[in-house]
């Protein structure tokens, strides 16, 4: 599913335009990224959490030639599925 779809169905189930469905979503998304960019954590129940993280440096090696090459740190976004969500995800594997 695509962010068009999601807002279809968005719009759908709740019978409003498309068009408001769209910035219902677009809105939730950069409010998500915007706290977890803040350093914030995000935490829907039963969906996850939404949050950064810092990772160290570390040794990698560059594909074309082989060479070691050092990755600096960063910080990623990071998701962790709530316990419902896996849930139901384990639920749909084993039917």
């Amino acid at each position: 599913m695509n962010r068009l779809e999601l807002v279809d169905k968005v719009s759908e189930r709740n019978g409003i335009s498309k068009a408001e469905a769209d910035r219902i979503v677009v809105t939730v998304f950069e409010e998500i990224m915007s706290a977890v960019t803040a350093g914030d954590s995000v935490t829907l129940i039963g969906f996850g959490t939404f949050k950064a993280i810092d990772s160290a440096p570390r040794t990698g090696r560059n594909p074309s030639t082989g060479e070691a090459i050092r990755i600096p740190a960063m910080r990623k976004p990071k998701f962790i599925a709530g316990t419902y969500f896996k849930e139901i995800v384990n639920e749909a594997d084993n039917q």
